[in-house]
């Protein structure tokens, strides 16, 4: 229900408006809430790898929650950001190019990203370019929740495919008919991940995207959609080179995960305080 009243009453809000009331959510939430205090901040001393001072940490795992929290405040900005003024909400465009190159190969797209900044771009400002977009997406908890989202995303007529069997199959054919296809590879939301060295401590990741790239052939990008100012985000695009063919394919795997993790890493280094995940990422007393 808060939901609904978000979206409906936030629709006729302005963006300036909007990001108050982020701003004013994530101050109490962050005040309140110490285990997750807690977790953001051991996360932000593991990524800056203990070089930086405390306050900075403390100022970055805020940053971090607010991201979350506007993660949220966006969704009634979705029809502005779906509409033909779009381009207005979007201050960078870096690699576009690699993008429309890579779909001229028709093999296929594999966008992957991570839970930073605002990944849902992908589905809105990039739906309106009129491509064969499809977006593998966690399925929530709460049915309704799942379902007024999925109707929120749907705006620009992207596909979404659940992450269950039925789901990845569909992806998978989407991909193969020369679709682009994003997905989020930086926390394990299926719970059958193998354990790598991510951030120099062990985490469960996903190699969902990488099994794609080998079963298809498609083309693979590293995506990222960081705010710039409250309201507008850039939009970078970068080419991954995976290396299949091996003869050795455990160890071709192992390489070509360790190239997509470096990648990761690289980015959220980047912008380390909109990394959102509220959840613990590593295993053991880590976070």
């Amino acid at each position: 229900m808060a939901l609904r009243v978000l979206v409906g009453v936030g629709g006729f809000m302005p963006d300036g408006t909007l990001d108050y009331v982020a701003t004013a959510a994530t101050s109490i939430i962050w005040l309140t809430n110490t285990r997750l205090r807690r977790v953001l901040v051991k996360r932000i001393e593991r990524v800056s790898g203990g070089t930086v001072s405390q306050s900075f940490i403390e100022t970055t795992a805020r940053g971090c929650l607010l991201t979350a929290v506007r993660y949220y405040t966006d969704l009634p900005r979705y029809s502005r950001l779906a509409g033909d003024d779009f381009a207005q909400y979007i201050d960078e465009f870096v690699g576009l190019d690699l993008m429309f190159d890579a779909i001229d190969q028709g093999k296929g797209v594999i966008v992957i990203s991570a839970h930073l900044g605002n990944p849902e771009i992908v589905g809105q400002a990039i739906g309106r370019f009129g491509l064969n977009t499809g977006v593998i997406s966690e399925s929530l908890s709460s049915e309704s929740v799942d379902n007024l989202m999925n109707k929120i995303r749907r705006r620009t007529g992207v596909c979404f495919f659940p992450t269950n069997f039925s789901g990845l199959r569909r992806a998978h054919k989407h991909l193969k008919s020369g679709g682009l296809l994003a997905l989020l590879a930086d926390r394990d939301v299926v719970g059958t991940a193998r354990l790598f060295d991510f951030f120099s401590a062990k985490a469960p990741i996903p190699e969902g995207a990488l099994q794609l790239a080998e079963s298809t052939g498609a083309e693979v990008l590293i995506f990222w959609a960081p705010r710039t100012r409250p309201g507008h985000y850039g939009i970078h695009f970068k080419k991954v080179h995976f290396n299949f063919g091996g003869s050795d394919r455990e160890l071709e795997r192992i390489e070509n995960m360790q190239s997509l993790i470096s990648e990761l890493e690289e980015g959220i280094r980047c912008w380390s305080n909109q990394w959102f995940p509220l959840d613990p990422i590593w295993i053991g007393p880590v976070e």
